[in-house]
């Protein structure tokens, strides 16, 4: 069986070699609408050695968390020459927490490829691509209003939308109409004979997350199954065989690090299973990075990467194009 490019991108990175000497953590906030209670707090740790610096986001949900990652990296010994993939082997050992492993490996690998004069795309030997995207949108017992003003913006970009238990039968139909959404995600709400009388009704989205965390789904909505939630740091590749979904939403953050994710894309290659990439509320150099992979793995999506509206005037392109004209992950 021939390498798959998840595979091969993975086998790549971890030989690359690996100089650190140092790492700060830049703490911000960044006012915007769509995240509760904004402003989002954020948190950046760059990884200095070589001459070059690497850089990874921590997607922590409060200030306090944020915080706390500062101080664990201000306390510890940042010096190590070895390969990328020793690093985060040793990274996994000592830290558990995936928010802060994959913003910490993120940074290494962002770090390996500025030394190593090289990006994703040349490991893999890709250009990156167009992304194709879709604008994800919170849970409302009445998502109508929001979703069409959307469309009059941009009507070609796609929807996905949180599923609220309580919905209509008339917003079933009306949603139904719109006839743009990609993902219904569950989020594990509802009960069964309420997600089948969804389903039935929106008969072409993806079904992401019904059912029971971590349980497999009804034959009913098996083969539009998405796994998003259950895919953490904890063997994510094993849990895709065990609950064996149509498709899969992969994140970085959640599943504890890029070399996480690169293993559960090529599980999903090798067994010719869509995936595609979500976000978790970036606001630095997270979401670049996540578009890169979208970018060489995942193309044609639906991609949860759309720009975070900071205003009223947001624009939405078409398609999204990372750069690709210099080393690093996340080029900036």
């Amino acid at each position: 069986m021939s390498e798959t490019r998840a595979a091969l991108l993975r086998r790549r990175l971890i030989d690359l070699p690996l100089e650190l000497n140092a790492a700060t953590v830049h703490l911000d906030a960044v006012p915007l609408p769509s995240y509760p209670g904004e402003p989002r707090p954020s948190s950046t740790v760059q990884l200095a050695g070589g001459g070059e610096a690497g850089r990874g986001e921590n997607v922590a949900w409060t200030r306090e968390e944020h915080e706390h990652f500062a101080q664990w990296v201000e306390n510890r010994d940042w010096t190590a020459t070895c390969s990328l993939g020793i690093f985060c082997e040793q990274l996994a050992t000592t830290l558990s927490q995936p928010y802060r492993r994959a913003a910490i490996e993120s940074a290494a690998i962002d770090l390996a490829l500025r030394q190593g004069n090289t990006n994703l795309g040349e490991l893999c030997g890709t250009d990156f691509g167009d992304i194709r995207y879709v604008r994800s949108f919170a849970s409302s017992i009445d998502p109508l209003p929001e979703l069409r003003d959307h469309l009059e913006q941009a009507p070609e970009i796609g929807l996905k939308l949180d599923v609220h238990p309580a919905w209509a039968p008339e917003t079933l139909t009306e949603l139904a109409r719109l006839e743009k959404i990609e993902v219904l995600d569950f989020k594990h709400r509802g009960s069964k004979l309420q997600q089948i009388r969804t389903a039935e009704v929106l008969q072409h989205p993806w079904l992401e997350d019904p059912g029971a965390r971590g349980q497999s789904v009804s034959r009913t909505l098996a083969d539009r199954f998405s796994l998003d939630a259950a895919l953490t740091h904890e063997d994510p590749a094993t849990i895709l065989a065990n609950l064996n979904p149509a498709a899969a939403n992969l994140k970085v953050p959640r599943m504890g690090g890029v070399l996480n994710l690169l293993s559960a894309a090529a599980f999903c290659e090798t067994r010719k299973k869509p995936f595609y990439m979500g976000g978790m509320f970036e606001v630095s150099v997270g979401r670049a990075q996540a578009r890169e992979l979208a970018s060489l793995l995942a193309p044609q999506g639906p991609n949860d990467l759309a720009p975070l509206p900071r205003g009223p005037q947001q624009r939405f392109p078409l398609t999204l194009r990372p750069r690709n004209d210099g080393s690093g992950f996340g080029h900036r």
